[in-house]
């Protein structure tokens, strides 16, 4: 059963500062006037435009098994086929920032305003990541307390971006206005779809010595899990 996510606008803002810091700009030239009136006008829009949807379904571990292959181009080994076997529940989710932030991108960007149209994307980014987080949080709130909870998705970590195909299938007609392009795109670009693995703690350690955490520079899923660790010591 798909479950349709009320997310508020509100839940998923962020504020100047860390628009700011998603673009790249070391704290110590955030302060500056400039920068920090471009990051309030992109919040300003981001407030006008944000129309956040999401939905969520629960999906049984043998379901996942066959639709986690997706088309066949995942990694010959990631974490997540290791971890989802282990789980304990898993939803799949897919959430969406909505077509009006994304046009005004565009719109900003064609008409060569390129500070404003980099901070607005670089907000609706975060927001979007919010709204995944709010989906996580949804499900995590049905679940016994100490259960360690953490959401992968296509295109991450071995996962191809193709199996967005399969998960799209099973969440059905309903997916928040969410469509898939023939190479898998979303649309809205500012969308995030996955799955929340719930389980033990430690179902989500593991090594990151794969194949493709050498091109990963951010490596922010080791506070993710370090995080989720941090539950069974409580």
């Amino acid at each position: 059963m798909t479950t349709i996510l009320d997310i508020g606008l509100e839940e998923i803002l962020p504020d100047a500062r860390a628009i700011i810091r998603q673009q790249g700009v070391p704290e110590y030239a955030a302060r500056s006037p400039q920068l920090v009136e471009v990051a309030e006008a992109a919040l300003r829009e981001l407030k006008e435009k944000l129309t956040p949807a999401g939905v969520l379904a629960e999906v049984t571990v043998p379901d996942f098994a066959d639709i986690y292959p997706g088309q066949g181009f995942n990694d010959r080994a990631t974490p997540l086929e290791g971890i989802f076997p282990r789980a304990e529940r898993l939803a799949l989710f897919a959430v969406t920032c909505g077509q009006p932030v994304c046009d005004r991108i565009r719109d900003l960007f064609f008409n060569a305003d390129y500070p404003l149209g980099a901070a607005l994307d670089a907000g609706a980014s975060l927001a979007a990541d919010q709204a995944a987080q709010i989906a996580q949080d949804r499900f995590a709130a049905t679940l016994a307390d100490k259960t360690g909870v953490l959401r992968y998705s296509p295109g991450y970590c071995g996962w191809h971006v193709s199996g967005q195909k399969d998960l799209f299938a099973f969440l059905g007609e309903d997916r928040a206005g969410i469509t898939l392009s023939e190479s898998c795109l979303m649309h809205p670009l500012k969308s995030v779809s996955g799955v929340i693995v719930a389980g033990r703690p430690d179902i989500h350690q593991f090594t990151n010595d794969y194949t493709f955490c050498t091109a990963c520079a951010g490596k922010e899923c080791r506070e993710r899990i370090q995080a989720v660790l941090n539950l069974s010591e409580e």
